[in-house]
Formats: C-alpha cells, structure tokens, sequence
C-alpha cells in the first residue's frame, strides 16, 4: 500500500526565549523533539517521572543525569517510545511518539545499556542481517552502501570482519549505535553509554556522540559519567523523585547550585529533591514563554512487512550462527552418534523383530523404542531450549524496528526442526545399522525403516519446539538445566512405555499433552510392538499395528506441535511491545519547539510497518481489548521502572 505523503502546516508564534529554553542549532534544522509534562505513575501508585519538559534540536546532544533511581532509563524508554506516559507527551517532528510510532519507528534510534548484538557474528555479518531486517524495501546495493557508510563513520571498517565478542567495550558500543544508524535516524538515544567503560573509552564515547549530534541528529545520552558533560549543549538533572532540578547548559548548573563540584551539586539535591524541583520551576517561570513551532501531520498509511523476506533472513542468520560457535556445532553432530551408540547397547540380537519371551532379551524391541524416543526427544529439547532466553533483548529491539513475532519463530522452527530431522536421521541409521529394521511392514510410506525415521524425526521436531517453548517461558538462563531435565523426566514417565499410563485416571489424560506419548505410540504402531514384543510391562490401544492408529498418532502429534507454537508466539510477545493506533494529530500540536524553525535536511521517508507501540497487557492485548475503556489510566500499560 503506498503511503500518503505527510501534510505540515507550520505556525510559528513569536515571543522571547529565556535562558536554557533550548540550544538554537547552526544547521537551523525543522522538526526536533519536545518532551512537554510527561509523567509515569505505575498502578500501585508510584510516580516514576512527574511533570518533566524539555527541548532538543536537530544537532544537540543532551545528557540525562541524575542519582539512580531518578527515572533516567524510564524517561530515555520514554522518549523512545517503549513506555508510554502516564500524563503528557512527547512529539518528534510535529508527531505524537506513542500514537504515531508507526510512522516514527525508522527515525529513532535506540542503544540500551546492553549491547543487543549477537557476539558470535562479525560486526560486517551482523550489521548485514540488521540491514535486511530493517531496509527491506532496497536493493542489495543500497544496504551494503548503508554498511559501509556506518562502518566508517564510526571508524569501524578496521575491525569489520572482527567477531562482536572479541571488540573492546568501546567499539562493541559503537557496533550497536552502527546497527541504530542504518536507517539514518533523526533521533537517537543511548542509555548508559559509558557503563563499564575506563576513562579513556568514556571520552572516545563521549566525543563519538558529539560527532553524531553534529551531524544533525538530536541526540540524548543517559549517563553517570560527569567529566565529559562540556561536549553536551544541554544538561538535564532529574531528582530521586523523577523531577527536573535544572535543565540548560553543562556550565549553567555551577551558576545555579552555587558550585562547580558535582558531589556537592548531588547531595544539596538529593538531601531536598523537592525544593531543587521547585527552584527550577521558578526559574522557568521567571522568563517569558518561548515561541512554539505547531504542526499538523496526517496519517500516513501503513504497510505490512515483508513477512517471508523476514523469516529468510533470519535463518540464515541463524545458520550462521550455529556455524560459528564451533562447541555447539560439534555437540550436535556428536549428540545423535551418541545417542545411537549407547541404543546398541540393550541386549539381545533380535533388534525389532519377534522376541523370545523364554529368551535372554524378552523386551528387547520396547527397550530400542523406548530409547530411540526419549533420544529424540533429549536432541529436539537441548537443541533449542537455550535459544530465545538468549535472545530475548536483541528480539525486543529487532520487533521495535520492524521484525514480526511470527516471522522470528517461524525462521526458529525451520532451522531447528530441520536440524532436528537430520539428528533423527543418524540415530535411526546408526540403530538399524546395529540391530536391524523392523520385521513388520510399513503401514503407510512403504518402507518399515523410512516410517520408523519419520515418527522418529517428527517427535524430534515437535521436541524441538517444546524447548523453544520452554525457552520463551524461563527468565533467565539459569533455569534452563531445571526446565530440561524436568520436561525429559515427563517424557519418559507419560510415554507409556516405561510406565503403565492407559486406562489409569488422571495419569492417561495428562499424558495426552505429552508429545512423547503420541510418538511413542507412533513408532510402537509402526513396529507392531504388542505382538513382537509378548512380555511387555505396558500395553496400549493406540499402539495397534493399524495405520487409522498411526495415523491418529501422528495428527495428534503434529497437533501438539502447531499448539505449542501458538503458546511460545504468545510468549515472546509478553514482554515485547506490541502495536498501537496510528493516529494522526487534528489539532495543532502543544509540543512545539522554539528553537527549531528551518527545514531538517535529514527528515526521511517516515517507515510504514504496523510494529509494536505499548507494553503487553493481559486484559488489553489477549483478546480482550474491549475491556481497555473500562481500565483506568495507570493499568493500560504495563511500565517497567528503572
């Protein structure tokens, strides 16, 4: 859908400025940021931020500073549109951030505190993969010019082809700004930029951001840094209690305070937060309001994203990352050979054919069947159940830029599910190989070997999604052993081939929602294990050599996996921000900016994804969305403080 072109009607109300109003910037560029009376109050009534303005130009590089907990991550979260206030708001360009993010998404960029990079990619590779995903619409041509352009501007091109993991500090934070300036945006905000960093690297940061700025940008860096706060053009000081104390230039808060030592500055604020707010309000007031810069923008229509450009992105991307940690590619190879190998060991020699139920291995086929299954499924579990946790902020910030949920897991299923059939397809060789194939014939694709592998390698891939559903339900990577251990356990237990589960209350319906039943149950079908194994502890309808059984089997074995897909999609999006309403302003906009009255040769063609614009909410995102008009303001979104 092509996109409507951007109306501006642009009055300009004259009046004087008072000192710290704003920064005039020589480039005299249109649009900048204004951030007017913006507050955040979380629903057990804690104020985050109260009442909170101020202005940037195209060409300004302010710093938020402040004591911790002041709210400064909050406001930078803010402003990008993240979180969405609670009163107030804040306009970039003549738009309204939160109502029109979709509009404003490719002109804001964001750098949090952690690098959200993978560290296994080269900075080139990866800076590659973040060009596909966010400059879907050029060619290859013009994403590689991109690469190269914030390569070298922030003096990477040296260190292109060096892993993310092997950077120092500084230029791994360099590398994720490079991944922000792909599409060229007109606001970019930093959060802790210099966190971890020696003096030196907070200099080259510091004197990074300021080259940045002047090349137009409007630029906001949070930082505990004070030594390089001469480079900033204005300095904002937010209270413990999430108030302005002064906001002008780096030098004018000595003139204010009293003094030029910032630990004198901080505990004169910090011992009465309240009066600081309230000098600093009389100070506003003691100028005349500065002139305003109203604009009106129309909507402009949206576009889907390119859902399957997206999804072969990020398998390759993925594949390539598999390669490059060498541990893990040899942990996969080795895996099913493994597994295989320690399969061979169950005695006997009929393999699965007709045991002797007088003989030395009575149970030799349910043994081989029962450890080709829980193989399969350990490989499918440990194979993914470390991924998304691992990945859970750099997907935050790819969907804040245009990534789909359903593109990203789709991408995750095939790599892994593809993986997985490969793993299964060693196993089940390496154990027919060594014991046999089955004495019954198929009962549906031909060939007793070829239908045992795909019981096999579809019990895989469903166990591969079950661990990316695990994956997206832990916290931390922490829990992940817990969580795989505890799955495999329940495996073992609700496939019914070690323990009786059919016909016994309770224990046959959960096993029902276990995807280790149904393949069980497939491959014991597939090899008529109730008639070639006699002594069998457990024994089971759905094991019948019939194939309406196993095809049974199977349907609720891939029903499973389609289940589980939908609940780990459901999962990743928790914690993400998801969509808002692109509406336009119809009335002239309050959050003018006096200082920037001339057009911004950097204002780009505004991005037209629908990507995500608030926090997830149960009550308001799940389906029931009709029930948001009956909550009040500070439930509507869910916050996170700093």
């Amino acid at each position: 859908m092509d996109s409507t072109e951007a109306v501006m009607v642009h009055n300009s109300v004259s009046a004087s400025s008072p000192a710290g109003a704003g920064v005039a910037s020589d480039a005299g560029w249109s649009g900048g940021l204004n951030v007017e009376l913006v507050g955040l109050t979380l629903s057990d009534g804690r104020q985050l931020l109260s009442e909170v303005s101020f202005t940037a130009c195209p060409g300004s590089l302010t710093a938020i500073i402040g004591p911790s907990g002041a709210g400064k991550t909050t406001l930078a979260n803010l402003v990008a549109g993240v979180v969405r206030p609670t009163t107030g708001a804040v306009t970039f360009d003549g738009y309204d951030i939160h109502t029109n993010y979709a509009v404003l998404r490719r002109r804001i960029g964001l750098v949090p505190q952690r690098d959200v990079v993978h560290p296994l990619l080269t900075v080139r590779q990866a800076l590659r993969y973040a060009a596909e995903l966010r400059l879907p619409e050029v060619g290859p041509a013009d994403r590689q010019r991109a690469v190269d352009r914030v390569l070298e501007e922030l003096e990477l091109t040296d260190h292109a082809h060096t892993r993310m993991a092997d950077l120092s500090g500084g230029q791994r934070k360099r590398a994720s700004v490079a991944m922000e300036l792909l599409t060229e945006p007109a606001l970019l905000i930093l959060d802790e930029p210099t966190s971890g960093l020696d003096p030196a690297l907070d200099r080259q940061v510091m004197s990074m951001l300021r080259r940045l700025a002047d090349a137009g940008r409007v630029v906001l860096v949070v930082t505990h840094c004070l030594a390089y706060l001469d480079v900033c053009d204005r300095v904002l000081f937010l209270t413990s209690a999430g108030k302005t104390a002064y906001h002008g230039r780096p030098g004018g808060i000595a003139e204010v305070m009293g003094t030029s030592d910032w630990a004198e500055i901080f505990a004169r604020i910090g011992a009465d937060p309240e009066a600081a707010h309230r000098r600093f309000l009389a100070r506003q007031s003691a100028g005349d309001r500065p002139a305003q810069t109203l604009w009106r923008r129309d909507t402009v229509a949206r576009r889907r994203p390119r859902r399957l450009g997206q999804v072969w992105t990020v398998v390759r991307r993925q594949l390539r990352l598999i390669v490059a940690d060498r541990g893990y590619l040899l942990f996969l190879i080795l895996m099913p050979h493994l597994l295989g190998a320690l399969t061979l060991v169950v005695p006997g020699d009929v393999g699965f054919g007709v045991a002797d139920p007088s003989g030395p291995a009575p149970n030799e086929p349910a043994q081989l069947l029962m450890l080709l299954n829980i193989s399969a499924v350990f490989m499918g579990m440990a194979l993914t159940i470390r991924d998304l946790v691992g990945e859970r902020n750099i997907f935050r910030r790819e969907q804040a830029v245009g990534l789909s949920a359903s593109a990203y897991l789709t991408a995750k299923v095939v790599v892994y599910c593809g993986i997985a059939a490969a793993q299964t397809a060693v196993l089940t060789a390496i154990v027919v190989l060594g014991k046999g194939r089955p004495d019954r014939g198929a009962l549906l694709l031909g060939h007793p070997v070829v239908e045992l592998y795909v019981t096999l390698a579809v019990t895989a891939a469903v166990s591969a999604i079950t661990g990316l559903a695990l994956s997206a339900a832990v916290r931390s990577q922490d829990q992940i052993l817990p969580a795989l251990v505890i799955a495999v356990m329940l495996s073992i237990v609700f496939s019914g081939g070690l323990i009786p589960v059919s016909g016994r209350f309770g224990l046959d319906h959960l096993s029902r929602f276990v995807p280790a039943r149904w393949g069980f149950a497939a491959s014991a079908s597939t090899t008529d294990l109730l008639n070639v194994a006699p002594l069998l502890p457990a024994r089971d309808a759905l094991w019948v050599h019939d194939t309406d059984r196993w095809v049974t089997n199977m349907v609720f074995l891939v029903v499973l996996g389609i289940a589980l897909i939908g609940v780990t999609r459901w999962r990743i999006r928790l914690n993400a921000v998801l969509r808002s309403p692109l509406r336009a302003r119809t009335t002239p906009s309050r959050a003018g900016n006096p200082d920037c009255a001339k057009r911004d040769p950097l204002h780009r063609r505004p991005g037209r994804w629908p990507v995500p614009g608030e926090r997830w909410n149960p009550m308001v995102n799940s389906g029931f969305g009709t029930l948001r008009r009956f909550l009040p303001p500070s439930h509507r979104h869910r916050t996170i403080p700093e």
